[in-house]
Formats: C-alpha cells, structure tokens, sequence
C-alpha cells in the first residue's frame, strides 16, 4: 500500500532547496491556481498545520524521519484569525503553539528590488511535551498584499524544521 501523504522522492542528485523567493514564487501559484511543474504538488503538502497534531506526528506522518540531515518538510496551510475580527493570528498546534521569534522579515526578488514579494516569520514551538520543545522550527511565508488580494490571502507556506540537537551538543 502506498503512503499518500508520504513527500515524494526527488530524481537521484536532487535535493529540494528553493530559496526564499522561490518559496513565495510557490506560494503565488497555490493562490493563483497557475501551478508550475507539479513539483510543488509532489513536495509541498496542503496539510493544517494550525491544527490538533502535534509537529513530530506531522513529522513522522511526512516522512521526515527519511530526510537527510538539513532538509525540511513544506506545507501549504490556511492562516486561522483569533476572533473573525482580529487581525492576529492563531497558532495553535497540537497541545501547544508556534511562539514567534523576531520580526517578520521582507523577502525581495532581487537585492535590487524595494518592493517585498513577501515576508518570512520564524517561529519556535511551545508546548507541554518538554523533550519537544526546542526541537521545531517552523518558517512562515505569506505573500505580500500588493500581489494578491487580502481575500485570496489565507494561504501561506510553511517550512518545518526539525533540529538536530545532536549537532548543537558537539
């Protein structure tokens, strides 16, 4: 039986790692619906990552356990307001939450470019499992409002990282 949710094995040599751009460039298409070369569709999953799983199930449900060292699982996801008025968003996961970790940085086509293509915010997880805690990263791309409409704006992509807490001990 095949693993539907399982991400799909890139061609011998490939490693997926897009940049920041590329990642909104992904975003932009999931919006739009002008999907590129289907790669999104093979490695970047539509999964509720705001919701009751908690990140090492998401994990391990992904294949993250078959990644090599340094790669990370990408999810399409829909942003969740607090209240239907608030402009806040919730980030609730599982048992616990994603606890943001600095400001939102604009992300550019170009370094020439003054007009962002999105913002990239980082977020650690904060929850009730202690030996969990400080092994989740999670990195949120949203498009910036000037390319698509505020409606069309409930998607975002997210990156999951998990730490080795090997490497940070030697």
């Amino acid at each position: 039986m095949e693993d539907n949710n399982a991400v799909a094995p890139l061609l011998v040599g490939l490693r997926f790692q897009p940049s920041d751009a590329m990642l909104l460039g992904y975003l932009f298409s999931k919006i739009t619906g002008k999907s590129r070369l289907h790669l999104d569709q093979q490695v970047i999953k539509d999964f509720n990552l705001y919701g009751e799983k908690e990140p090492w199930e998401i994990w391990e449900l992904y294949g993250g356990d078959n990644l090599r060292s340094g790669e990370d699982l990408y999810f399409f996801t829909q942003s969740k307001k607090k209240t239907q008025n608030s402009s806040k968003m919730n980030r609730l996961i599982g048992t616990g939450t994603w606890m943001i970790t600095g400001p939102a940085e604009a992300i550019t086509y170009s370094q020439l470019s003054a007009q962002p293509l999105g913002f990239k915010k980082r977020f650690r997880y904060k929850g009730e499992v202690a030996q969990q805690v400080s092994q989740w990263i999670m990195f949120e791309y949203s498009l910036d409002t000037n390319l698509v409409s505020m409606n069309d704006c409930n998607y975002v992509l997210c990156r999951l990282k998990k730490k080795d807490l090997k490497e940070e001990k030697g």
